[in-house]
């Protein structure tokens, strides 16, 4: 079977660059699917950019300028550029419209650039902004009430309200409290309650936006990256004219302290839960996932000792961050983006300082080789999927846990096996495409090999991990190994 890459028209009411996609929704450099390996960190140093892109990174997140622009064509990449706040025309419509079209017309026509980004977050910013005021406000008011009867009562009610979500009686509270007290609010024009409103009018003013930049340029993918978080209503109302969408999401290590997820799942399997999440939200367009390229401990001035200690604020291990990569792809999605990279302190997670950069960058740069050498199959189109019989095991999980793809390159087929599990999976797979009986089926990255008879094999996998069968070893590249 030859890969197709018909074009899937994303046309509607909205617009769309539907040429750019194919009907598996992988974007198409040259009239070939790509799937897009990218980072958020364009490396100051030549040396480093030149080993991320030989890597297999292919998209490289540049300012709008055509010298930047230069830089990554010349190292092979593509790049992806932000346009910022001027994309939403909920507001200052002439000069954010203006600067839109500066923009696109400074660097349309550059030979590297593949992508337009949105403003980062935006839909969540509605929210997150203002809550990020009102929390220390609500400490002031308890603070400034001691002592005080009356003032202590309000800003008890006000706590109560808001943390009970009842938004318009606690602004109510908090403008009785400011005035009893005879203070100006510390966050004059600050309100949490019409964030609903402003979510709904900055949807509008993002949709507006991208119909100003495609007017001007519709050979290039808009793409928008939203957090992990907020209803599929308002997502949808976001997503309704791009091209491409996605979350960012960084669940490692799993623990009480990363609330980056805020689904129930909070451990690595919120990868794949919210790669699907952001399909939901935009059905039919090209899926973005952004993944951990730090530990959340490089984002502190200075780490905790005894959270140090115990592992909290790490950094993913190679292994999580394979599985985090294969999670997203076998859920569905397109592209896969690190962000962080350009944060990771130049020392390793047991205290070590390193000369350089730190293990995670050689792991991502081992994920990327690895997924780029597999990509000829990755932007095939799964074939149907074979029954998945797992064996007994003490886990709760009740047959579920193990998923599977199958995909054909030319004569090649190739099956991704993913355990989400907690647990070591034994299990086979049942119901394989006829042609490959009789073939044998490498574990990539292994010794192993396997034997498909009557349409099926059988395996065990680790808890969390990720195996990659193939009837060629042509899937793998050797610096991908250990």
């Amino acid at each position: 079977m030859i890969l197709s890459v018909t074009a899937l028209s994303l046309d509607s009411a909205f617009g769309g660059s539907g040429a750019l996609l194919n009907k598996e929704r992988m974007l198409t450099v040259n009239g070939q699917p790509r799937l897009l390996l990218g980072l958020y960190e364009n490396p100051k140093d030549d040396a480093v950019l030149k080993e991320a892109v030989e890597s297999g990174f292919n998209l490289i997140q540049c300012s709008p300028d055509v010298a930047a622009l230069d830089r990554v064509h010349r190292a092979g990449a593509k790049a992806w550029v932000n346009l910022g706040g001027a994309l939403d025309l909920s507001t200052d419509v002439t000069n954010r419209s203006q600067q839109l079209t500066d923009t696109v017309q400074r660097v349309k026509n550059h030979p590297a650039l593949l992508v337009w980004e949105g403003p980062d977050e935006i839909l969540w910013n509605n929210w997150w902004g203002t809550t990020e005021r009102i929390h220390p406000e609500i400490e002031t008011m308890r603070t400034t009430a001691a002592g005080k009867a009356e003032l202590e009562t309000l800003s008890r009610r006000a706590r109560d309200l808001f943390e009970r979500g009842l938004y318009a009686d606690f602004e109510k509270v908090r403008a009785e409290f400011w005035s009893k007290a005879g203070l100006p609010s510390p966050n004059p024009g600050v309100r949490i309650d019409d964030a609903p409103a402003r979510v709904r009018k900055s949807g509008e003013g993002i949709t507006a936006g991208i119909q100003t930049v495609r007017a001007l340029d519709a050979r290039h993918v808009i793409w928008l990256n939203h957090a992990p978080r907020n209803s599929l209503d308002d997502l949808r109302l976001y997503n309704r004219a791009a091209d491409m969408v996605g979350c960012d999401i960084y669940p490692a290590p799993a623990n009480l302290t990363v609330g980056h997820s805020d689904l129930l799942d909070m451990s690595l399997n919120s990868v794949g839960a919210y790669t699907r999440r952001m399909q939901q939200a935009a059905p039919g367009k090209a899926c973005a996932m952004v993944l951990q390229g730090f530990g959340w401990r490089d984002l502190k001035a200075k780490p905790n000792e005894k959270e140090t200690a115990v592992g909290i604020g790490r950094r993913p291990t190679w292994a999580e961050s394979r599985f985090m990569a294969y999670d997203a792809i076998i859920h569905g999605a397109n592209a896969i983006l690190y962000w962080g990279t350009a944060y990771m302190k130049p020392v390793e997670d047991d205290g070590t300082a390193v000369t350089g950069r730190p293990r995670l960058w050689q792991d991502l740069l081992r994920v990327a080789r690895e997924l780029h050498a597999l990509e000829p199959a990755l932007v095939a189109p799964p074939l149907k999927s074979p029954k998945v019989r797992q064996a007994a095991t003490y886990g709760s999980i009740d047959g579920k846990g193990i998923l599977c793809s199958v995909r054909r390159v030319n004569d090649d087929f190739v099956i991704l096996v993913v355990n989400e599990t907690g647990d070591g999976l034994g299990f086979s797979l049942e119901g394989l495409p006829t042609k490959l009986n009789g073939r044998t089926l490498y574990r990539l990255y292994s010794q192993e090999k396997h034997e498909v008879a009557g349409r099926q094999f059988g395996d065990g996998i680790r808890p969390h991990d990720v195996h990659v069968y193939a009837t060629s070893q042509r899937f793998e590249d050797p610096l991908a190994r250990n």
